[in-house]
């Protein structure tokens, strides 16, 4: 075991921050925080934004320049802090399946094991891209986590590699699992996605609000993206905050999920989002934080 992780399962601050001045690359830390994160994923509100504040982070790489080191130590930090106590030891390598699980029956009855198997069985599929994203935005409960989670562990794979891929798409898996919501059933209508784009940065910055710009986000250049959009039409409008923009500096993700991080990625593949940015760092600096929430 390395220092790191050792530190990060400890969740010592200290002997992490100490384990990071070992890495002369800010890339390789990237890396090692990252794989972290995938092997101490759970479902929780704390571990699946320590997941994603790692991409959003590597996302803003350029952007942060001499502070991405300092803000790659907040995410090691923030998921050290999120590891469910009673995380059990990652499997890495896909199980040998013989015949297809029944994934709709594994979603309904929450049955982890046998979704993760339905994977192992299309883990080489040409065809698992569309059957993936179609599981994962079958319902939009808990602020659409599933696609969000899912679009964020394909992103992954060719920065972490190939060989953690199984490992990497069982985030993903895991949400299906974990919660059901109501099936959304498409209607067919025609929805404009610059006017909805327009309608959801002019907001309060809230959790929830972010959170529908954050699912845009995830569901953009795939298959489901009309879906989506269709869901998304009919959310509501908040009133757009005058407070002034800010700058992005590292600061303890748990505050706000790790909010103002993904927003600012966010804004590098939506432009539109840095509308919305004033209200996001007003909501990081006023509004209640989830730090003192327990990570369990």
């Amino acid at each position: 075991m390395t220092p790191l992780y050792e530190a990060l399962l400890e969740r010592d601050e200290p002997a992490t921050r100490r384990a990071i001045e070992e890495f002369a690359g800010d890339h390789e830390l990237f890396l090692a925080v990252a794989r972290f994160a995938v092997l101490a994923y759970a479902p929780s509100q704390h571990a699946k934004h320590a997941f994603l504040a790692c991409l959003a982070a590597y996302d803003l790489r350029d952007e942060l320049g001499a502070s991405y080191r300092e803000m790659l130590t907040e995410c090691a930090i923030y998921t050290g802090g999120s590891r469910l106590p009673w995380s059990e030891p990652p499997i890495l390598e896909p199980p040998h399946v013989d015949e297809e699980p029944d994934l709709d029956a594994a979603i309904r009855d929450g049955d982890r094991l046998a979704a993760e198997h339905w994977l192992a069985y299309h883990l080489d599929d040409p065809d698992l891209e569309r059957l993936y994203f179609d599981a994962a935005s079958r319902d939009f409960e808990d602020l659409g986590h599933k696609l969000i989670i899912s679009r964020a562990a394909w992103r992954l794979i060719p920065i972490l590699g190939d060989k953690g891929r199984f490992a990497l798409l069982r985030c993903g898996v895991w949400e299906w699992t974990a919660y059901r919501g109501e099936t959304f059933i498409e209607r067919g209508a025609h929805v404009d996605r610059d006017v909805l784009i327009d309608r959801l940065v002019h907001s309060d910055g809230s959790l929830i609000s972010t959170h529908d710009v954050f699912l845009l986000d995830a569901a953009l250049g795939t298959h489901v993206e009309h879906r989506v959009l269709e869901y998304l039409s009919n959310s509501a409008t908040q009133s757009l905050s005058n407070a002034a923009p800010q700058p992005l500096r590292p600061y303890r993700l748990a505050r706000d999920y790790a909010q103002t991080l993904i927003a600012h990625a966010v804004a590098q593949r939506i432009p539109a989002v840095n509308t919305m940015l004033p209200a996001v760092h007003e909501n990081l600096d006023h509004s209640q934080g989830f730090e003192e929430w327990s990570f369990a």
